[in-house]
């Protein structure tokens, strides 16, 4: 399996795009990868798996082992485009119950994007503009 980083267009989304396959062999590199990027102090991140063509159950096991990680610590995590095996074994398995899953990247990272802070209470109104 491959793991190759990618632009997400959206300040504070990482977006990771897996190629090849999740099992005994692989899982490691995954949950390291993962691991480190959390670490860095990237909380979302989507996962595009429209060339992960096989996932075992360890691999499965490794999804959801990062998933309550990421949770646990305040992060969120997407999986977008789905090769139609992957998104069966999920659907079968019922972890569409508990991943966050995306027909397209694009709405994986809209969905997970920081929210802009809101102004603090008590801030005057923003000045009308002309009009």
């Amino acid at each position: 399996m491959e793991i190759r980083q990618r632009p997400s267009g959206t300040e504070g989304v990482t977006l990771l795009a897996l190629d090849g396959g999740l099992d005994h062999t692989t899982t490691a590199i995954f949950i390291a990868r993962m691991d480190a990027i959390l670490d860095e102090g990237v909380g979302r991140v989507v996962l595009d798996l429209g060339h992960l063509t096989y996932a075992s159950s360890l691999g499965l096991a490794a999804m959801v082992r990062v998933h309550h990680h990421y949770a646990a610590r305040g992060g969120k995590i997407a999986f977008a485009n789905l090769h139609t095996a992957i998104a069966t074994i999920l659907r079968v398995s019922r972890l569409d119950r508990l991943f966050d899953l995306y027909p397209t990247v694009p709405e994986a990272v809209r969905s997970i994007a920081p929210k802009p802070k809101a102004p603090p209470s008590g801030s005057p109104p923003a000045a009308p503009g002309p009009g």
